[in-house]
């Protein structure tokens, strides 16, 4: 079970997070509220002073604030130096900072200035390093309490999910655990585990009735095909006239084709890669055009070969012979005039021809079971078993075609490459 990216350690670290974020907000806070009220302070002080100075100076006499660190200035010329030539350019600025980390808060009066000096009197200045050291235990403090939560939490809610995970992941193909759901509570996982059950038991049944499906076939198909080719070869011993040997010779080469086509398909059905082998790939071609050649009787073809007698591939006689009759059997009835080449170098086939192409809509879904034009006559499989094969015995394949014709390219392994895990093809 991979926990680098659990969803448990993601809730943990989003409390976190959270806490973190939110005690950063109440630490901002809680020192703009101390520092808004001890403002607040001294702005009142310095207001009930400037009431009591302004009766002073109604009533003739020099102001004299009972304070002892506020006092009265006449005129902005006989303020501290250090607070003149701010006066000057900010003249509504009532809160000033000075040297030697002196501070200042000034009212006016109608005839003058009252200014405090409060650097003394700042209780936040100076309860702020214990300020910072509360505000840093509690968030410790609260990481600690919000982490343990999360944890709980996580382990309560994500418990029968790593379950389930665990149960995945110990779980082969080969063995799909049944009625499993039934250990988890009534909730969304055990709504999940209960989908998971369903979905499995009918991936069970389905891999069942394939299995039964394959061998049944394979028994039944090999039965007559065995008994046909044993009548086959007796009437192959009899005396036979020329015309008869001809017919019975295609038959038989039907019969190849047919127990060929049976073993590569129940191959397809199977779920193990083949089993590797190698083939002559002039003669396999060269048997193809003569088992699809019907497919040109009557039309003005030039057929053109260009694969070199030493070009051997690694893949089985059978299975190539079926890949090839598709191919061809596609470009012979989709040509009815021009050329077909067919060419290998570089161990890639091409096959190329100059039909009429395949309409741009069926393009997307060439290699989809049951996908053909509007004048095909088969079923729309060829194509298909294209793809199938090329997949099993890891070949890169594409198609391209336009109105002058289609071009299929089929590449081939090195022996070295074959069946190697991380294979790919491209459609």
């Amino acid at each position: 079970m991979i926990k680098k990216h659990s969803i448990h350690r993601r809730m943990l670290a989003a409390f976190a997070l959270t806490t973190l974020l939110i005690a950063l907000l109440f630490s901002l806070t809680t020192f703009l509220f101390a520092y808004h009220i001890e403002d607040r302070f001294f702005t009142g002080q310095l207001i009930d002073e400037a009431k009591r100075a302004e009766q002073q100076l109604t009533a003739g006499s020099s102001p004299e604030p009972q304070l002892a660190y506020i006092r009265y200035y006449s005129n902005a010329t006989a303020l501290p130096s250090e607070l003149q030539s701010v006066i000057q350019s900010q003249p509504n600025r009532t809160e000033f900072s000075g040297q030697e980390q002196r501070h200042y808060h000034l009212q006016r009066l109608s005839q003058g200035y009252l200014l405090a000096e409060v650097s003394q009197h700042l209780m936040v200045r100076e309860l702020r390093p214990l300020m910072l050291k509360f505000l840093l235990v509690l968030l410790l403090t609260t990481l600690l309490l919000s982490s343990g939560l999360a944890w709980l939490i996580g382990r309560q809610l994500l418990s029968p999910l790593q379950q389930l995970t665990a149960l995945l992941d110990n779980t082969s193909h080969s063995s799909l655990p049944a009625e499993f759901a039934a250990r988890f509570k009534p909730n969304e996982i055990g709504q999940l585990a209960t989908a998971l059950e369903q979905s499995w038991a009918r991936t069970n049944a389905f891999i069942e009735r394939e299995q039964l499906f394959t061998r049944d076939l394979s028994h039944e198909l090999r039965t007559p095909v065995t008994i046909s080719q044993g009548a086959l070869s007796l009437l192959t011993a009899t005396a036979l006239k020329k015309d008869q040997r001809e017919l019975v010779g295609r038959i038989e080469a039907a019969q190849q084709q047919i127990a060929q086509s049976m073993d590569t398909l129940l191959e397809l059905a199977r779920e193990p890669q083949p089993e590797p082998g190698r083939s002559m790939l002039l003669p396999m071609v060269e048997q193809s055009i003569l088992q699809q050649h019907s497919r040109l009787a009557g039309k003005d073809i030039e057929l053109e070969l260009a694969i070199p007698d030493t070009s051997e591939i690694a893949m089985a006689e059978a299975p190539l012979l079926i890949l090839l009759n598709n191919l061809l059997a596609n470009a012979f009835s989709y040509t009815h005039s021009g050329s077909i080449h067919i060419s290998y170098q570089n161990q890639q086939l091409i096959v190329k021809d100059s039909g009429h192409g395949i309409p741009a809509a069926l393009q997307s879904q060439l290699f989809s079971p049951g996908t053909k034009g509007p004048t095909s006559q088969g079923l729309g499989m060829g194509l298909s078993i294209v793809s199938r094969l090329c997949e099993k015995w890891q070949l890169q394949y594409s198609i391209e075609s336009s109105a002058t014709g289609t071009c299929v390219r089929i590449t081939f392994p090195l022996s070295q490459q074959l069946y190697h895990p991380n294979a790919q093809h491209q459609g």
